[in-house]
Parts: structure tokens; sequence; C-alpha cells
């Protein structure tokens, strides 16, 4: 039977500090935790069978899998130690005995599984990897393909010098079980990318890219967090936002998606498209513009605007704020006339002073306190 190996083990430190007090498979993208997503994919494809690979905060995940999808057969196996991407799936190895799909539980990709699959079967492949183009491939593997579409050179995050492709890896693979016997356990990690595929491709073992048509985002990075949730909510991809959609309205302008128990004061100005979880408060005055993500029990005081930026739960934005493209983790309390700008990034329990700024940038770690009036132009590291 045809499986899921589902990699969710991963710190994220990209994107810290939001993966901090979560492992990045929880980071929310409008309101739903990212692997929501991916297991949402693997359902509606018709597969039943997951195998979750774990490691940090695994708690968390596991009882989200179990709270949420009771339905589905899933295994987990625990890494003690970063085993990379192939020595994760090695370590499962026992749960595969036929073709099964690799996906990552931190990235968003809207991709037809049985397509791939089809494509998979008709060329016989040992490997099938999800291929697409990019304008900047230096972060990811490169891939080039000859006419049959057989991959026949590959590198992972080339420098600039040794970009010879912009079709990248979107590590997404259907595998045949005999790939398990090429991955090497003798090594600490061992990388699908880096150990596993070069060495198939030189003895031409079957190793073919398919090329997505689709959606695809790593979400490895603050810009590209903000962008995901930006395209849930512009549509880009196949996915409805939580939320009982208003019409529009005087104050209401474009696509709004409230959760339950929501109060909204006089005056409210909502451009969407715009999420708010349940249980918030929006006081009288208040602006919100598009692409703004609002988490569960949120308050927001009377004539704050927020713009294009994500709200996590339980945090409160004081009178007269202003935030701009930015994230803020949750239990946060923003004090009154700050301004947060543009691609700032502020962790959970941070406590930002009346009349603060915090640069375009910068990153406020967890529980930090901001005395009021202050100019926030550098990072806040963890404190030890």
């Amino acid at each position: 039977m045809i499986k899921a190996v589902l990699m969710a083990g991963g710190k994220g430190s990209r994107i810290r500090p939001l993966t901090l007090s979560r492992p990045k498979p929880m980071i929310p993208v409008a309101n739903r935790p990212m692997i929501e997503y991916i297991v949402e994919k693997v359902k509606k494809s018709g597969y039943n069978e997951l195998i979750v690979t774990l490691s940090y905060l695994k708690s968390q995940i596991k009882n989200l899998l179990e709270k949420d999808y009771p339905d589905m057969n899933i295994t987990y196996s625990i890494e003690q130690k970063p085993l990379g991407t192939a020595g994760g799936v090695k370590k499962a190895a026992k749960y595969i005995d036929d073709t099964f799909f690799v996906l990552s539980g931190d990235v968003l990709v809207d991709v037809d599984l049985n397509e791939i699959l089809h494509f998979h079967k008709k060329n016989n492949a040992l490997a099938t990897l999800v291929l697409t183009p990019v304008d900047n491939p230096s972060h990811f593997g490169i891939a080039v393909m000859d006419d049959e579409n057989q991959i026949i050179k590959f590198l992972e995050k080339p420098s600039p010098q040794e970009v010879f492709s912009k079709v990248a890896n979107t590590g997404t693979y259907i595998l045949e079980p005999e790939i398990l016997d090429y991955i090497n356990t003798k090594k600490r990690e061992v990388d699908f990318s880096q150990d596993v595929f070069p060495q198939l491709i030189k003895k031409q073992a079957g190793i073919y890219g398919y090329i997505l048509d689709g959606y695809w985002n790593d979400v490895g990075r603050p810009k590209t967090y903000l962008q995901a949730n930006y395209d849930v909510l512009n549509k880009k991809i196949k996915t409805k936002p939580y939320g009982k959609k208003l019409t529009e309205g005087v104050g209401r302008l474009g696509d709004i998606w409230i959760g339950k128990g929501v109060t909204l004061g006089n005056k409210v100005r909502l451009i969407g498209p715009v999420v708010i979880g349940d249980n918030c408060v929006i006081d009288e005055n208040c602006v919100l513009g598009r692409n703004t993500v609002i988490g569960d029990n949120v308050h927001l005081e009377k004539k704050s605007t927020i713009k294009g930026s994500v709200i996590f739960p339980d945090s409160t934005i004081k009178q007269d704020s202003y935030l701009k493209d930015c994230i803020v983790d949750s239990d946060c309390t923003i004090e009154r006339g700050s301004f947060i700008e543009k691609g700032a990034i502020l962790g959970s329990h941070v406590h930002l002073g009346s009349y603060s700024r915090v640069r375009s940038k910068r990153s406020i770690y967890n529980s930090t306190v901001i005395l009021p009036e202050s100019i926030v132009d550098s990072d806040y590291p963890i404190v030890t």
C-alpha cells in the first residue's frame, strides 16, 4: 500500500524566533498550522497511510494530528538526533514496503499527487523529484533533465558561480523502496539532495524530474512566510481560509473571513483580503488593511491600524498603534502609539513599550521587554 512519509523534525532556525516555542510545521499560515495543508493534500488525494518523522518539540505535532485526523492511519518515527532527510526516511524503513511519497511538513505545495504518481510509474522510475522554476536558485537544489525528463545533473545550494539551472528541487518526491539500500547510515546525517540523488544520477539509476505547474513556497524566511499568508488569502493555493465570509458593505471591502465570537466596534474598516480568528475584539476606528491575518483572542484597541501583517493568538495591540507588513507572535503586548515596520518579527511574550518603533527587518526574541519610546534598530537575541 502506498504511504506518505511526512518529514516534520526540523528546527526551522532560519525563521526564528517563531520556532523557539513551536516546531516549524506548527507555524500558522492564515490561522492554520502549516502541516495541516500537507496532511489535507494527502487525505484528499485518497491516501490514508502516513508516516511522520519527528524530533524537535515533537509532542505538539503528534497532539495536533491525533486530535484532528483520527481517521488516518498515522505512524510516528522519532529521531533522537538529526539524521538528515534521507537518514530520517531510512529510520522509518520498517514501515515502508511499496512506492512512497516524501513530503515536507513545513513547505506549502499545491501538487496533484496522483498525477505525479502516474508520471513516476510510466517512467518506471526509482525516484521522481518534483521540480519548479525559481528566480534565485542559490537556496535550493538545482537540476538539468534530458529530453525524457531523466535528471542528468544535480547540485544542492549552488554558489552564484555554480548555477547551471533555475529549475529547483521542491523537496517533494516519489520513491521506490529500493532507494533505501543506497542510504548509508554510517554517516551522522544523510541528505537526499547532497548524498543520495547525486550518486544515483551518476549510476543512471532512473531519477526523473516532474515540472510542477502550481504553487510552491518553502516558507524558510520571514519574507516567504508573509508571502505564504498573502498567497492563501489571495487564493493562489487551493484552500479556503478559516471562518465565515462577510458580505461587502460600508467599511468592508474585498474578501473578509471572521471566526466565532468576533466583536467589531463602530467605524471599523476592513479592506480584504483579511482573516480574523475566533473571539477577537476590534475596537472602534481600527483599520485592517489588505493581506492581514489576526489570530484567535487578539484585542486591537481603538484607532490601531494593521496592514499586511500576521498577528498570532492572544496578543494585544493598544490604541493608536501602526503595524505594517510585520509578524507578531503569540501573547505579545504592543503598547499605545507604537510603530512596527516592514519585515520586523516579534517573538512570543514580547512587551513593546508605548510610542516605540521597531525598524524594518529587526527581530525581537521571546519574552523581551522594550522600554517606552525606544527605537529598535538592531536585533534582540535570546537572553540566556
